[in-house]
C-alpha cells in the first residue's frame, strides 16, 4: 500500500513545501515592505527638514529686510549662498523663474535651494545651501539604517520561527495521517486517533472507520471463500455422483433421461462457477489452478455444448481459426469467459454469427439490429467476463455500432496478473 500511495502522489506537490514557501515569500514581502516604508520616510523627513529651514531662513530675513533695508544680514553665510537675480549669479539657477522649493544634481552634489520674490519687490531671490551643508541628517540617517537593518533581522527572525513553529504544527498531524494511510491494509497493526485537532481527527476517524470496514469485507470474503470451498463443493459433488448413477439405470423414459442431463450439465456449470468464484475471491491464484489451454480446442468444445441453444434458436456460426495458440490460465476462467461471450451473441443475433480465432485473439461479431445487447449468461453475463479479464491482464474490448455487436478478446499471456 505504501508503494500504491507513493505512486498516485509523486506528480503533485507537496503541501510542506507550499507553506514554506508561502511563509518565506509573505516574510520577505514584509521586510521588504518595511524597509520600503522607512526609506520613504526618511527622505521625506530629510527633505521636510531641509524645506522648513530654507523657509525659515527666508522668513527672517523678509521680516529684518522690512527695518533694515538693504543692510539686513544675508541668510547664515556658514550655510547657505544668497543670490539676486538683480546681480550676478550662477549660470544655472537663471533656469529657475518661479518661486518654490527645489532640488537638483550638481555632480555628485544633490542641491537643496529656495526661490522666492526679493523682498525689494525687483527680481528673485535665491538660497543655496552650502557645499555638503544640507548633509547634516546623514549621521542620523546611517544611525537609523543600524536600528532599520537590526529590527528588520530581528522581525525576520521572528517570523522565520513562528514560520517553523507553524509549519511543524500542522505538518505533525498530516504526517501521523499520511503514516496511518499507509497502514490501512488489515495485515497492519490496529491505530486510534492521536491528533489534536478537531479537523485531523475527523479524518482520522474516517480513516479508522474505513479500515474496521474494510477489515469486515475481508473477514467476511475471508469466512465466504472457505464456506463456499465446503459447503458448496460438497453437494455439487453428490449431485453430479446421483446424475451419474441416474444415467447409468436402464431403459429409462425419455422424459427422464433429458433431466439426468440438463442435471449433469447443470452440476457442471456449477462446479465451473464455484470453482471460478473461489478463484476470482483469493489475493492470488496458485500455480497447481494454471495449465496450458488451446483456446481452438477450448472453443468448439463450448460451441459443441451449446449445439441445442443454436438449433432452437435456428442460428448457424461460421467459424474461423488462424494459428490458435496456447494459453496459461484457469481452464474455469476460459471456459466461462468463452461460453458468456458466444451466449451473449447467440442471444441477441438475428443472424449468423461470425467466429474468428487468430493466435490469441478472438472477434465474435453478430448482428443485433438495435435489439437489447446485454445478456445475463451465467447470470452475471458480460460482468464476469469483465473481471476475469481484469484479473487476467487480458484484452476485451466490446464495442457496438447500432446495427452490430462485436467483441474482441485478447489472451496475452505477457499480461497476467496473479
Amino acid at each position: 500500500m505504501d508503494k500504491v500511495t507513493a505512486s498516485k502522489h509523486k506528480h503533485f506537490p507537496s503541501i510542506y513545501r507550499k507553506i514554506r514557501w508561502s511563509f518565506g515569500l509573505m516574510t520577505f514581502a514584509m521586510f521588504s515592505l518595511f524597509w520600503s516604508l522607512i526609506y520613504i520616510a526618511e527622505n521625506q523627513i530629510e527633505k521636510i527638514s531641509l524645506n522648513h529651514w530654507l523657509d525659515t531662513e527666508v522668513y527672517r530675513y523678509k521680516q529684518d529686510y522690512k527695518i533694515y533695508g538693504d543692510k539686513t544680514v544675508l541668510p547664515n553665510t556658514n550655510e547657505f549662498k544668497t543670490y539676486w537675480s538683480e546681480q550676478e549669479m550662477p549660470h544655472w539657477l537663471k533656469a529657475y523663474t518661479s518661486p518654490g522649493l527645489y532640488e537638483e544634481l550638481r555632480g555628485e552634489e544633490d542641491k537643496h535651494f529656495i526661490v522666492s520674490l526679493h523682498p525689494s519687490g525687483k527680481g528673485l531671490m535665491y538660497v543655496v545651501f552650502q557645499d555638503d551643508a544640507d548633509d547634516y541628517l546623514d549621521e542620523y540617517e546611517e544611525h537609523l539604517h543600524d536600528y532599520i537593518l537590526i529590527l528588520g533581522l530581528l522581525i525576520g527572525l521572528i517570523m522565520t520561527l513562528y514560520s517553523l513553529y507553524f509549519i511543524r504544527t500542522l505538518s505533525k498531524p498530516l504526517t501521523i495521517i499520511e503514516r496511518k494511510i499507509s497502514h490501512m491494509s488489515p495485515d497492519d497493526p490496529p491505530f486510534g486517533v492521536d491528533t489534536k485537532f478537531v479537523e485531523t481527527r475527523n479524518i482520522e476517524q474516517t480513516l479508522l472507520d474505513s479500515r474496521n470496514d474494510i477489515n469486515g469485507f475481508f473477514q467476511r470474503e475471508k469466512e465466504f471463500s472457505h464456506f463456499a470451498s465446503h459447503e458448496l463443493r460438497t453437494p455439487i459433488t453428490v449431485v453430479k455422483g446421483s446424475a451419474e448413477l441416474l444415467a447409468k439405470i436402464p431403459d429409462q423414459h425419455p422424459l427422464a433421461v433429458n433431466a439426468v442431463k440438463r442435471l449433469q450439465r447443470a452440476s457442471d456449470e456449477m462446479q465451473v462457477l464455484t470453482e471460478t468464484f473461489l478463484l476470482l475471491g483469493k489475493e492470488s491464484i496458485g500455480q497447481r489452478y494454471f495449465a496450458d489451454v488451446c483456446l481452438e480446442e477450448a472453443l468448439r468444445k463450448q460451441l459443441s455444448e451449446m449445439k441445442e441453444l443454436f438449433a432452437r434458436q435456428d442460428t448457424c456460426y461460421r467459424l474461423s481459426v488462424n494459428d490458435a495458440e496456447l494459453i496459461h490460465a484457469p481452464q474455469s476462467f476460459i471456459a466461462i469467459v468463452l461460453n458468456n461471450v458466444i451466449k451473449n451473441a447467440f442471444s441477441y443475433s438475428v443472424g449468423d454469427i461470425d467466429i474468428v480465432l487468430t493466435g490469441q485473439t478472438l472477434t465474435i461479431t453478430n448482428r443485433h439490429e438495435g435489439n437489447e445487447t446485454y445478456n445475463a449468461g451465467y447470470g452475471v453475463g458480460l460482468v464476469i467476463v469483465e473481471r476475469i479479464c481484469e484479473r487476467m491482464g487480458w484484452g476485451y474490448h466490446p464495442h457496438d455500432n447500432g446495427v452490430e455487436f462485436c467483441t474482441t478478446m485478447v489472451f496475452s499471456a505477457n499480461g497476467v496478473t496473479l
